[in-house]
């Protein structure tokens, strides 16, 4: 079942501590050692790094030719920087520093790298005076699929925020970021990563690890558009779409459902309702089916596990693989308060659902957003045609509490003064969004 003979199999429990010598013995005989040669030039690949406060980056290496030593001075290839080696060593377990590293070794180096930028996954470190003619292969860059904002609470908090976040970005050569506005949250990031579990634990991270407070957007993936005069540009934030362009492409998933039987129906209606097209179906037993559907990702980005989960009691699995870029019918669909666009609250959806979509969002808005001394208009619009239009009732004060009768004109007077104060609040005033407004957008189906 694991691609090995039970005869080769060694007997090993790691709760009972049964094995650990046999293993590190079979280690030693079975592996080979690494190739390389201490007399060729330096070449070690970082495949590892993270800040100390202390020592500044620390990167962990391994080496396929050559030989470091403190004191020397080492070049990092892919951004040409060159330092002073302070410190090599090994791992057992803790950090031990050594006299030096030799090729088929992996260690650590610190050389008062300060910078976080300074260093990448993959990147080769060499000799300064005597470099390697050709990097190492390195890794395959990693393009994220999955983007969305975040914002710090508070904005004094944006220079934690970034430092935060090039912390991150240190180990993790996944997750990018850069700086964006918006008018509704300031000053914050867009954030890219591999999928919905990544994005949430980034956020979890920064919020645990750095103290942070944040508000985070509806995340969405990356679109590819065709101007009108041709050039092809890609999309990851709703309000950079071009009013005019030729086409517009979204990234579609192959989806591979493992299901009992007794759930296929509500499965397969949950597919066709996010635009699914059936591939295959087939049995895999007696009562396991599995079934393939091509689905855009934008559809299975937020509630379709979970909904998977639970039409199936906890019994279906799912998993997807990039399949390309295909030309969808979709649209921006812009969410307005008191008649100006909120750009975080922005959405890319098919032509056939915005209309349905547009006025969830206002009513689910309408719920959410709490009344000021103003009212406040919620509408969601497609160009200039608004579809949908909810309003939050303003809060009033009981002006009329003090008459207790006379002339109609009194009462009158003191109506029309109160409608013009709201007036100029609504001018001046400003709505704070609460981040379940935020969270509304991934709620509507």
């Amino acid at each position: 079942a694991v691609g090995i003979s039970c005869s080769d199999a060694i007997l090993a429990s790691a709760k009972e501590g049964i094995g650990t010598k046999e293993i590190l013995e079979a280690i030693v005989k079975r592996i080979p050692p690494p190739l390389g040669d201490p007399r060729n030039p330096l070449k070690a690949l970082v495949f590892d790094s993270w800040f100390d406060n202390y020592q500044g980056v620390i990167v962990l290496v391994r080496l396929f030719d050559g030989k470091v030593v403190p004191g020397e001075k080492i070049r990092l290839m892919a951004t040409e920087g060159v330092y002073e080696v302070a410190q090599v060593g090994i791992f057992s377990p803790k950090m031990t520093p050594t006299d030096s590293l030799s090729a088929g070794e992996a260690g650590y180096i610190i050389a008062g790298i300060r910078s976080l930028t300074d260093t990448k996954i993959g990147d080769t470190i060499t000799h300064a005076e005597h470099p390697v003619n050709a990097p190492c292969p390195g890794y395959k860059d990693i393009k994220p699929m999955v983007f969305c904002g975040l914002y710090p609470t508070q904005s004094h908090q944006y220079e934690n925020l970034r430092d935060a976040l090039n912390k991150l970005r240190l180990n993790d050569a996944s997750f990018v970021f850069e700086p964006e506005t918006s008018m509704a949250l300031g000053f914050g990031f867009r954030c890219g990563f591999l999928g919905l579990l990544h994005m949430e634990i980034v956020k979890e991270r920064l919020e645990r690890e750095f103290d942070l407070l944040l508000l985070s957007t509806a995340p969405t993936v990356v679109y590819r558009v065709t101007k009108s005069d041709g050039a092809v540009i890609h999309i990851e934030n709703p309000s950079l779409l071009p009013e005019q362009f030729e086409r517009i492409e979204e990234p579609f998933v192959l989806a591979t459902i493992l299901v009992p039987s007794g759930f296929i129906g509500p499965i397969l209606d949950l597919c066709q309702e996010k635009r699914g097209t059936q591939k295959n179906f087939s049995y895999i037993g007696k009562d396991r089916i599995k079934v393939e559907y091509e689905l855009p990702l934008n559809e299975i980005l937020w509630d379709f596990y979970d909904s998977l989960k639970s039409l199936s009691r906890g019994y279906a699995s799912m998993d997807y693989e990039f399949i390309g870029y295909r030309e969808s019918d979709l649209i921006k669909l812009n969410i307005l308060l008191n008649a100006e666009a909120v750009d975080a609250l922005s959405m890319i959806v098919h032509k056939d659902k915005a209309y349905y979509k547009g006025r969830e969002l206002a009513e689910k808005l309408r719920q959410i957003i709490p009344r000021q001394m103003y009212e406040v208009a919620i509408q969601a619009a497609i160009g200039n045609k608004i579809i949908a239009r909810e309003s939050v009732k303003a809060l009033r004060k009981d002006v009329l509490a003090k008459c207790y009768g006379g002339d109609i004109s009194r009462k009158r007077k003191l109506l029309e003064k109160q409608k013009e104060g709201k007036k100029r609040m609504k001018q001046f005033g400003k709505l704070e969004l609460p981040q379940e407004a935020f969270l509304a957008v991934l709620k509507v189906k």
